[in-house]
Order: structure tokens, then C-alpha cells, then sequence
């Protein structure tokens, strides 16, 4: 697959995902190492300090985390577990994830990614995550033509 359908085709799967177009998710790169996701940095994603808020920055991780997991073993995964270290208060115009694989096998995935908060194109690390991605027996998604 090109590197062109694959960002297509990884937006299409971010369309098809109510609470990922709530946030504003977009894929904006996509490569065999890896994926970057985006999330404007908007007032209403926010904690009361102005900082972005832990919540998102914890979908942001499932998504990606996931999504990564799915490019190793195949589209039909679900997130089993995942651990967010919080680094640093998320301040800017952005939230930028960077994903990858550590280990694969057939039937799960130990996959990584760091969130960095973009302010002025200076890009700071504000999270990092662990999880565990796993093959599910589920039926076809709304990205699969399901």
C-alpha cells in the first residue's frame, strides 16, 4: 500500500469514529514505523488550568496505541491495556502523537507512542504510553465496509 492510501485509508478509520471526529483526530503520517496522529489543542479539550486535558491526551494515546497494533496484526484489535505517563502540562495549538510497535506476535501487539504539545512549530513531550493490542473476535467496522 502506498504511503498516500495508507493515510486515507487511516483517516477513513478515524471517520468512521464519532468521539475521534469529536476531538478532531486526523492521521497525518503514516509510515512501516510508525503513525502520527493530530488534535487541534481547542478551549473546550481543556482542564480548568487551560492545560490539555488528560483525557484527551489519554484517547489520543488509545487511538493511536491501537492503530498502530492494527497495522501489525490486522484491522479486527482491540486496546486490552495501556499506561499514560504524564510528562509535562499540554500547552499550545496542538497535540501531536507519535506511535510505533516495540514486539509483535500473532495474536497481540506491545506498542508505544509520545505526545507532544506544538506551540509555534517548537514541539515539547508532554506524554507517553504503553499498551497491549490484542486480536478480537468482533465484526467488521463501518472502515472496513462492515
Amino acid at each position: 500500500m502506498t504511503p498516500e492510501r495508507a493515510l486515507a485509508f487511516a483517516n477513513q478509520v478515524i471517520a468512521a469514529q464519532p468521539f475521534s471526529t469529536l476531538i478532531g483526530a486526523q492521521f497525518t503520517e503514516i509510515t512501516p514505523a510508525g503513525a502520527t496522529l493530530r488534535v487541534p489543542l481547542r478551549d473546550d479539550l481543556r482542564q480548568h488550568h487551560g492545560f490539555a486535558h488528560g483525557g484527551l491526551m489519554s484517547a489520543m494515546a488509545d487511538i493511536s496505541l491501537t492503530f498502530v497494533g492494527g497495522a501489525a496484526l490486522g484491522p479486527n484489535v482491540l486496546t486490552s491495556e495501556f499506561k499514560v505517563n504524564f510528562v509535562r502540562p499540554g500547552t499550545g495549538e496542538a497535540l501531536v502523537s507519535r506511535s510505533s510497535v516495540i514486539s509483535a506476535t500473532r495474536r497481540q501487539a506491545v506498542t508505544r507512542c509520545d505526545i507532544f504539545a506544538v506551540q509555534g512549530g517548537q514541539e515539547k513531550l508532554v506524554a507517553t504510553a504503553l499498551g497491549t493490542i490484542v486480536l478480537a473476535d468482533v465484526p467488521p467496522s463501518a472502515a472496513d465496509g462492515g
